[in-house]
């Protein structure tokens, strides 16, 4: 026979155990729930922008800086200066910190072509300044290559002067031109292979590159940015277009969504493409996340096709599910024959690709 009082005593306790267990599950039955509007609010501040910075500093101490584009190639042209005016930025897209393994540091993911364009900077640098040396030999005549790699210089400077006059326009677009047609005809991987005679006058040239990375919060553009160092990216086309910066600020991270994604998916892609830029007139005071809606198109082992609107800037920001987890990361948007974007029809690399590009840290 059961004791009445224990009955009572049994009962009260699987109410109280059941009521914990809705206590416990209730947050994440509201969290499916909750309209684009009310996700939107808890996401807009785990989003930032990603800035790229490079300085550039040449062996005789001065500091270059990227003023132009050459008539003839439209290769890029670079400037002097004594003063070291800061980074500049080079390359731009999104980022988001994401829940890891790891609890000492803060890790953002965004992607590997973003991350490069520093480096592909740097490289164009160094590309112009190994055959400004060479040129600069090439035309000293019996002069010193020294005192003629400063006047070429001095030319080349001319891109940061307003108002040309004729003369100054036609000895800088000389000289511009005829230090790319030297990188062109010998020291280029065409003209030379082993690049032995580049890394020559690439050693005299002596160009530093510094590179880092800056993470903005949405705000005023007055608060302080995030600068992070590479944790890891991409080595090669073969491996998933992903890239992962690391930061000692504390910030909560993005979750995983653990429901595989599918055809006909509800999603939204959270960044900051150039194109809402263009229609806020004071864009250039806050940092601003956008969100665009769309569905999942396309599912393929290593990339989710999605027909929300991507374009420029969006690389690097998540795509996310109606229960707010994320279900990939903006990778690549489509070109058409004429080389004009396709906005409907963009790649994110999906969250299986993510933990085995790092499983150390997922």
């Amino acid at each position: 026979m059961v004791d009445p009082g224990k009955s009572k005593h049994l009962i009260r306790l699987a109410r109280a155990i059941a009521m914990a267990g809705l206590i416990l599950i209730a947050p994440n039955v509201l969290a499916a729930g909750e309209s684009w509007e009310q996700l939107d609010k808890q996401l807009k501040h785990q989003v930032l922008q990603l800035n790229v910075g490079l300085k550039l500093r040449l062996k005789d101490g001065l500091w270059a800086q990227l003023a132009d584009l050459s008539p003839k190639y439209h290769y890029p042209v670079f400037s002097t200066t004594k003063e070291d005016k800061g980074y500049r930025v080079v390359g731009f897209g999104s980022s988001f910190p994401v829940a890891a393994n790891d609890h000492s540091r803060t890790y953002f993911i965004t992607n590997r072509h973003v991350i490069e364009s520093g480096a592909d900077v740097a490289g164009e640098c160094e590309r112009f300044y190994a055959a400004l040396r060479l040129y600069a030999e090439q035309t000293a005549g019996i002069g010193n290559a020294d005192t003629r790699y400063a006047e070429l210089m001095q030319s080349v400077n001319l891109s940061a002067k307003r108002d040309l006059a004729l003369a100054e326009r036609n000895l800088y677009q000389t000289t511009v031109d005829g230090i790319w047609d030297c990188y062109e005809t010998y020291l280029s991987a065409r003209a030379d292979p082993a690049r032995a005679l580049f890394k020559k006058y690439l050693s005299a040239a002596g160009v530093q590159p510094s590179v880092s990375y800056f993470l903005h919060r949405p705000g005023p553009v007055s608060q302080p940015a995030i600068e992070a160092k590479l944790y890891k990216t991409a080595k090669s086309d073969a491996e998933p277009d992903l890239a992962i910066l690391a930061t000692t600020t504390s910030m909560a991270g993005m979750e995983f969504d653990t429901v595989e994604p599918s055809e006909g998916q509800e999603v939204q892609v959270i960044g900051y493409p150039t194109a809402s830029d263009q229609i806020d007139l004071d864009s250039s005071k806050y940092y601003a996340p956008t969100f665009n809606t769309g569905r999942i198109s396309r599912v393929a082992p290593r990339i989710l096709q999605v027909d929300a609107p991507i374009t420029t800037g969006n690389s690097g920001g998540p795509v996310v599910s109606v229960r707010g987890k994320v279900v990939g990361v903006v990778a690549v948007r489509a070109i058409s024959a004429r080389g004009g974007e396709l906005p409907n029809f963009g790649g994110a690399v999906t969250v299986q690709s993510i933990k085995s590009f790092a499983p150390e840290l997922f």
